[in-house]
């Protein structure tokens, strides 16, 4: 009984250690830790796994350049209004190179997209029921 009580302490300690490394490693990269992995941090089995994602989508993504990737979080947080990851991303953006106007070009990808989609629902919904009411009314 003892040794499991002392591998557990173990394991604890171990997975304490992992988590830090991985809070270090986000720091470094952002020059923070964003509120979510923060937050997690005190889920291990939530945090390591990802983490694990975060890493492979944003730190080292197989096929994209850090800024590209780095723009590509600017235009989707813009798209979906997020503040709090534009205040991450943004930041990231120029710490890998990014200029101003890179960075504003993909704040008006993001917000075009945005805009587009919620024309997309409108127009749609508009066509849709204006078909509709028009079939309704030849029918009289």
């Amino acid at each position: 009984m003892v040794g499991k009580k002392g591998s557990m302490k173990r394991r604890g300690a171990d997975v304490e250690s992992e988590v830090a490394k991985r809070l270090e490693e986000t720091e470094e990269f952002f020059g923070t830790v964003p509120f979510v992995p923060k937050f997690l941090s005190a889920r291990p089995d939530i945090f390591i796994p990802y983490h694990d994602l975060s890493k492979r989508v944003m730190f080292n993504p197989a096929h994209l350049e850090r800024k590209t990737s780095e723009l590509a979080a600017v235009a989707a947080g813009t798209a979906i209004a997020s503040e709090h990851c534009l205040n991450v991303h943004i930041e990231a953006a120029f710490n890998v190179g990014a200029s101003k106007d890179e960075i504003l070009e993909a704040i008006m990808i993001g917000a075009f997209m945005s805009l587009t989609k919620s024309q997309s629902i409108g127009l749609r919904k508009l066509d849709d029921i204006s078909n509709q009411r028009s079939k309704s009314q030849n029918k009289r």
